[in-house]
């Protein structure tokens, strides 16, 4: 994305000529296997994103800095950052949810961070945006993304001009004109979505992600710099200790970040902690790391130096204390980091020397319900294939502190395998046959949850005066042309169980594995 907050990077312009070249290309009707060069074009939006991504991180840490410097006049701004922020992450979601869609409907196995088929199947993007629901889902995406815009530009002054360009040009959903005598109108639906192979959409998808990425850093470092940093007055400077926690277990390490609340970026601080090297950090902060070789209380204590507005040095005095305890293990059995879908997945939380009352919980792309201290966590219909990110918080000393995060993969739930008189193969005694009332499905042993599939339809068939025979039933129980059919078998035929189709709690009908039986 160009503008005067953030110039086009080489990679984005690079990005830019490969879209033209494969957009060439495509409208020669070159081979379907050069089509799918628009995957690495893909690849190469979703490096850029991951970068902007970091940029939108290191923007928030800048508003925090700042806001604690000056709560008064930073804190209204920076949360009109955080409302933008949470637009950006809605809309960028949504646009995941269409291509998910799309996925599943090219390859039901297949998920975006796994790859899947059909990378040139030229119908589904057109058909899940513009035909299926009248084009509503387009129609959605388009007053989604303007919504975005809209949003950007309430926070931008009309006379820079250059920024309210670079929204608008990065964020526009209208319609291609002719440019030739004798050419038709384009609509925006149609330029992303009809007649393109499926990778070529996900590449134009990806190209909006990454425009709303960075949008949402320009607007975002627009309004820092908006922050009149002239008119901050510190008549208190004090400093900072950020400890990752004042309870070290025995073995580890202590660590801290050690700051001052008005320093300068340009003159940064010295830092000087008898018996202790700093390692400072480009942001200024120092970072003091103790190991934990024995158990008890413990301290330290040094001075924090910098250079005061009259250019002579200001010494400020800090210390800590901390204590290293014996190990605390809590072992609470994760099921591989997986969460199944349509099941509610038990999981345990809890952080050595918190209360459990003071943890936050938070589970991306997912539902819970909380019962004593285990969280039952069920995930969002269509995530079948990617992440939850399990985020802990603690409120301690009144202030919300992040612990850690987790990840689950998110699967959709195993298939079962049917069995006919108990058994998948091998060998049953005819009146065995003839007396069981239907075909059952079944979880494999390894399979911790207690997940039920009913079969809903089955056929059996088998050779009966030199004619193969089949008869259906559209339920899990035998019918009676199914079972004259097996009584009027003999020894060493073979019994065919076939077109089997289960539901589980997903709602869907799945296609189950084929039995074969030998009548002895």
């Amino acid at each position: 994305m160009s503008g005067g907050n953030c110039p086009e990077t080489p990679r984005q312009k690079m990005i830019g000529m490969m879209y033209l070249f494969l957009t060439a290309m495509l409208a020669l009707n070159v081979s379907g296997e050069l089509l799918l060069a628009f995957q690495l074009v893909d690849e190469s939006i979703q490096e850029t994103i991951k970068a902007t991504d970091v940029k939108n991180k290191e923007l928030q840490n800048q508003f925090e800095i700042a806001e604690f410097a000056n709560p008064q006049k930073v804190r209204p701004v920076r949360e009109q950052v955080n409302t933008i922020y949470a637009s950006a992450d809605d809309l960028y979601n949504h646009i995941d949810s269409l291509k998910r869609i799309m996925v599943k409907i090219v390859d039901p196995e297949g998920s975006l961070e796994d790859g899947y088929k059909g990378a040139d199947n030229q119908d589904v993007a057109a058909q899940v945006m513009i035909t299926e629901k009248g084009g509503q889902r387009s129609e959605e995406l388009k007053e989604r993304i303007n919504a975005y815009k809209d949003k950007l530009l309430e926070f931008v002054d009309e006379e820079d001009t250059a920024v309210v360009h670079t929204i608008i040009k990065s964020l526009s959903t209208e319609a291609r004109k002719p440019t030739k005598k004798g050419q038709v109108q384009q609509s925006w639906a149609s330029q992303k979505f009809e007649a393109l192979p499926l990778s070529a959409s996900f590449a134009l998808l990806s190209s909006i992600q990454s425009n709303i990425r960075n949008t949402q850093a320009d607007i975002a470092s627009y309004l820092l710099n908006s922050i009149d940093e002239g008119s901050f007055k510190f008549n208190k400077v004090e400093s900072i200790v950020i400890p990752r926690s004042d309870v070290v277990i025995k073995g580890g390490e202590y660590h801290a970040e050690l700051l001052l609340a008005a320093t300068d970026t340009l003159q940064p601080a010295v830092y000087d902690i008898p018996g202790y090297n700093i390692k400072v950090q480009p942001n200024g902060r120092g970072v003091l790391s103790i190991p934990a070789n024995s158990l008890g209380e413990k301290s330290w204590e040094g001075t924090i130096t910098m250079t005061g507005p009259s250019g002579q040095p200001l010494r400020y005095n800090v210390s800590h204390k901390y204590e290293v305890i014996q190990p605390n293990v809590v072992i609470s059995p994760t099921k591989m980091n997986v969460f199944y879908e349509a099941l509610e997945n038990p999981v345990e939380v809890s952080v050595p020397g918190v209360s459990g009352s003071q943890l936050k919980v938070s589970f991306g792309n997912c539902t819970f319900r909380k019962s004593g201290d285990v969280f039952y966590v069920k995930p969002k219909a269509g995530f079948a294939g990617g992440k939850s990110v399990v985020t802990v918080s603690a409120v301690i000393n009144g202030q919300t502190r992040r612990l850690g995060s987790q990840e689950f993969r998110i699967k959709p739930l195993p298939l079962p395998y049917a069995t006919f008189a108990g058994k998948r193969d091998g060998k049953v005694r005819k009146n065995l046959l003839v007396n069981q009332s239907g075909v059952f499905a079944e979880m494999g042993d390894d399979f911790d949850f207690e997940l039920e599939y009913k079969v809903t339809q089955f056929s059996i068939s088998t050779v009966k005066g030199g004619f193969f025979v089949s008869e259906m039933s559209n339920s899990n129980r035998l019918t009676e042309a199914q079972k004259n059919l097996i009584k009027g078998t003999t020894r060493g035929a073979k019994i065919n169980v076939e077109e089997i189709k289960a539901i589980g709690p997903d709602k869907r009908n799945r296609k189950l594995a084929s039995i074969v039986l030998t009548v002895d």
